[in-house]
């Protein structure tokens, strides 16, 4: 078999990607600025497909994942689900959509050079890549519950990264953590300066090449035995529901979610009441 060339543009299937082959490197930065690299269904996929390109190929050692602008990836783009120009069968891969547990899987090492906000989907790849370096202008969110959604892949990988208290409280208090709260929590290896990130990231790589790459593929598999599996079912049973297209309508409309709650039990809870309701509160 041939080698690969020392420098090479890989194709990925969609333009909001752009991979490049650099030594024994395959860096993938998301290209989509003026939607803070959100990516579509396509994006994700040409994730994955770069993820097993690094997998096959004994020449490459490492992915780089990135961004352009002030975004590292700013999660799924949900507006673009009726793209007429998709090239990947969204539907009859869903279960299987998101690059995540690949990039968890795969024998090689995975990278982020987080160089601006990482949300939903963003943040949920530093959660599955091997190693991360934010830059010092990167801030970190996890809005998943805020759009209805049960984040499955963040409920499995967040809690073992900065424990669960910590993990309960980006969770459901959603709020923006910049990037030298994330690297106290743990959810960051490395915080640099933002024009030194790539400088960083490659003087990190040079740190690991000097370690075998046949040990750190059989460290990696081991390390991943030990973490919980994604729920992915669950995940993809919370698209589509009520609540989940109430949330992102309101996103879309500006204004607070109207939330719905079940009342299924009312009669037995009712038979309940009696036992710690004052009867002149009953009503």
């Amino acid at each position: 078999m041939n080698p690969l060339p020392r420098s090479a543009q890989i194709d990925l299937g969609t333009a909001e990607l752009t991979g490049k082959i650099d030594g024994d490197t395959l860096t993938v930065t998301i290209d989509r600025p003026e939607k803070k690299n959100a990516v579509t269904a396509d994006g994700y996929h040409g994730i994955k497909r770069a993820a097993m390109i690094v997998a096959d190929e004994p020449g490459l050692d490492f992915l780089v994942i990135t961004g352009t602008g002030d975004a590292f990836c700013a999660g799924g783009d949900m507006n673009a689900v009726g793209n007429p120009d998709r090239r990947w069968d969204a539907f009859t891969e869903s279960y299987d959509g998101t690059p995540f547990e690949t990039l968890g899987r795969v024998p090689k090492l995975v990278v982020c050079a987080v160089n601006g906000i990482a949300l939903g989907g963003g943040l949920v790849m530093t959660l599955f890549a091997d190693l991360v370096i934010a830059s010092d202008s990167a801030r970190f969110r996890v809005p998943d519950l805020t759009r209805g959604v049960y984040e499955a892949f963040v409920a499995a990988r967040l809690p073992q990264r900065v424990g669960t208290l910590r993990a309960n409280h980006l969770i459901y208090g959603n709020d923006w953590i910049d990037a030298a709260e994330a690297e106290r929590l743990g959810l960051v290896g490395k915080v640099v300066p933002a024009d030194r990130l790539q400088a960083e990231v490659e003087a990190l790589l040079d740190r690991v090449r000097k370690t075998g790459p046949a040990a750190r593929a059989a460290m990696k598999r081991e390390m991943a035995r030990a973490l919980p599996p994604v729920d992915v079912s669950g995940y993809w049973s919370s698209i589509g529901t009520a609540e989940q297209i109430e949330a992102f309508t309101a996103f879309l409309q500006k204004r607070s979610p109207q939330w719905q709650h079940s009342h299924d039990r009312d009669a037995f809870v009712e038979t309940r009441r009696s036992a710690w309701l004052p009867s002149d509160e009953k009503g």
